[in-house]
């Protein structure tokens, strides 16, 4: 019996992680089928690359001889439902099995059919890093997927650096077509604001922490990753600039030196791209939090923390909290900001010793 995967998604792009996970595949099954969806069920409203164009990235590739990139989906049009697949490749000789990823693990009783899917095919799970929860009754595979998404190059790109993240022939078709390019309003207006390099470099960080904790905790990837690139724009503005560029000085009140470009961004993200007013909040209290946060200000607030170019003490229990309770780790974090500020003898916002309160008192229960 020929043992047949299955692996499905939008390749939007299709980067590095995907092309390794395939390769895996074709040293442990003996045929490999990869299918781009028309249109995914689970990422309706957001900007996707035309099919062709995905498919055309596929091929692309250099992939082993036993790999078929297959464009049963595209052809079908509509919204892909793995079901339709599983029943359009199962075969009495085939012994089938649909490969997917830890995180989408947790999601396989929404499907279209699930249970039928079960009965037709194997789940076989690929552990991605900071994505172990992966149900136990699905077989597991023996490698770990590599910590890339088609998010993070979207965002790489906006900032030039998605070179080693995507292969030079998608590289190509993405440079000639003009693709990915959302992002790119807010990064290309940086040096209008005076955003230095090394705020630049904190930035994209950040806004790579922000993906991975808005999957985890199931908020808006788009959001986030918006309110990320803005969060700091306000950071080396001053009241003359935005006189200047006609945008309304906002009244500060107590807060400290150290937190008012946050109360700028927020200014800046409204009346220079009229975002909404959830980002905007979020830009707003991402340096001293508040009491009524949306779960979009704590992931900013705390992507802001524990961006991987942070190593001040404690930050790596904020980071531990993170990947346990959302609540928790804006409570810890909360927590040694305040205990940081009392020790340098500095102000501390009342907002910021409210929004501790609450977060203590959440997660005493």
């Amino acid at each position: 019996m020929i043992r047949t995967v299955i692996y499905g998604g939008s390749f939007d792009p299709v980067h590095r992680a995907h092309e390794g996970i395939i390769k895996n595949l074709a040293a442990r099954f003996d045929e490999v089928i990869v299918v781009p969806t028309y249109i995914s069920p689970f990422k309706q409203g957001e900007s996707v690359a035309p099919a062709s164009l995905r498919l055309e990235m596929l091929n692309s590739l250099d992939l082993p001889s036993n790999v078929f990139v297959s464009d049963f989906e595209i052809a079908s049009g509509g919204t892909s439902y793995s079901i339709n697949t599983v029943r359009h490749f199962s075969s009495p000789e085939k012994k089938l099995y649909f490969a997917i990823g830890s995180e989408g693990a947790r999601s396989v009783g929404k499907w279209r059919c699930s249970e039928e899917l079960r009965q037709l095919c194997e789940f076989y799970v690929i552990k991605r890093p900071g994505y172990d929860d992966s149900r136990s009754e699905f077989t597991t595979a023996d490698f770990v997927g590599e910590d890339v998404s088609s998010s993070e190059v979207k965002v790489a790109i906006a900032f030039g650096k998605e070179d080693g993240l995507v292969s030079d022939s998608v590289k190509r078709i993405i440079k000639s077509n003009d693709l990915y390019t959302d992002y790119v309003r807010f990064t290309s207006c940086y040096k209008l604001f005076g955003m230095k390099k090394e705020r630049i470099e904190h930035t994209y960080r950040a806004t790579l922490e922000g993906i991975k904790l808005a999957k985890r905790y199931d908020e808006s990837v788009i959001k986030c990753i918006i309110a990320l690139i803005m969060h700091d724009i306000g950071k080396y503005v001053t009241p003359e600039m935005l006189k200047k560029m006609q945008i309304p000085v906002p009244d500060c009140g107590d807060l400290p030196a150290p937190c008012v470009h946050a109360e700028y961004g927020a200014a800046i993200a409204k009346h220079c791209f009229d975002l909404s007013d959830e980002i905007v909040e979020a830009i707003r209290t991402h340096t001293t939090c508040g009491v009524n946060m949306s779960k979009l200000g704590e992931i900013v607030a705390l992507a802001d923390y524990i961006e991987p170019g942070r190593d001040f003490e404690g930050v790596e229990k904020v980071r531990a909290a993170a990947r346990i309770s959302l609540t928790l780790a804006v409570k810890t974090m909360l927590r040694q900001t305040i205990d940081y500020l009392s020790a340098e003898n500095s102000y501390i916002a009342p907002i910021t010793i409210e929004a501790y309160e609450k977060y203590d008192k959440l997660c005493r229960g």
